[in-house]
């Protein structure tokens, strides 16, 4: 059974009625009635209402914390507990609220049990050849780690764009670096970064978004290629850094859409079986 948008709403409302009616206590402990069946009546909500819902479509370990607040939500409406204490377990279920109950809930991948959704659909069309790298971010993604998924995912892409640096010869990148850095006019005028790349190794130290510039230099991808990855390696730096801009399951999709199609479809990032496989 799945569970309806308006349903998280309401019950956000709620947890943050009763955090604003603690608030307005000047009480250490809590005593009105009201206020402790409020509390007792929401951990009772969740449980029978949600709970059995989200088990196939929320992650384990999200699950599990909310399972805990809302538990103490339950043995703090017995008389005179700290009304700090409310406050603590509220602000842990409502702080990360929006991003792992409302948006989800709001974008349909959030309690529809173990039924196929368009995310799993998608993701069962993308390249399997990037081992470790692909197969974690996918698993994250669908168990809601959005943000680790896009840092897991541009790993992939990466990696296998250093793979097929390697593969064509570090010669030719270091070759084309240096030829950039020597262009007076044009898109490469700015460039300043030649390398003298001699392993693997030392490649993965070069920033990406040096090695973006330098394959579009050497004809692999195109300008708008290149910006359109240049996006992507900005969503990885939202999802690997603190802030406020969300990333959802649809900024996610075209994540994975642009490096399926940019990077693993393209024969001019094609390895040989024997090369393809990450350390």
């Amino acid at each position: 059974m799945s569970i309806d948008h308006d349903a998280f709403e309401v019950l956000l409302k709620r947890l943050k009625a009763l955090r604003k009616a603690l608030r307005e206590e000047t009480t250490a402990n809590v005593g009105k009635r009201a206020l402790r069946e409020e509390a007792k009546a929401l951990g009772a909500t969740w449980y029978k209402d949600f709970v059995p819902s989200l088990k196939n479509s929320l992650a384990p370990e999200s699950l599990e914390a909310y399972g805990v607040q809302f538990t103490r939500l339950i043995k703090l409406s017995a008389p005179n507990n700290s009304r700090t204490s409310y406050m603590t377990a509220l602000d842990a279920i409502i702080r990360p609220y929006n991003d792992d109950l409302l948006i989800p809930a709001q974008q349909g991948s959030l309690g529809g049990g173990s039924a196929p959704t368009a995310f799993d659909e998608f993701f069962a069309g993308l390249s399997h050849s990037e081992g470790d790298y692909l197969a974690e971010a996918v698993a994250c993604a669908k168990h809601g780690h959005l943000r680790a998924a896009a840092v897991l995912g541009w790993s992939a892409a990466v990696d296998r764009i250093h793979r097929v640096l390697e593969y064509k010869g570090l010669d030719k990148f270091n070759a084309m670096s240096h030829q950039m850095k020597t262009a007076t006019v044009g898109r490469y005028k700015r460039f300043d970064k030649s390398q003298n790349i001699a392993s693997l190794a030392e490649l993965r130290e070069v920033f990406d978004t040096v090695i973006l510039w330098v394959v579009e230099g050497m004809g692999m991808i195109d300008t708008n290629q290149h910006t359109r990855l240049l996006s992507c390696f900005e969503m990885r730096c939202h999802g690997a850094h603190p802030g406020e801009a969300p990333i959802t399951q649809y900024n996610l999709m075209s994540f994975f859409s642009d490096l399926d199609q940019i990077i693993f479809k393209n024969e001019k990032f094609k390895l040989p079986a024997s090369a393809s496989t990450s350390d």
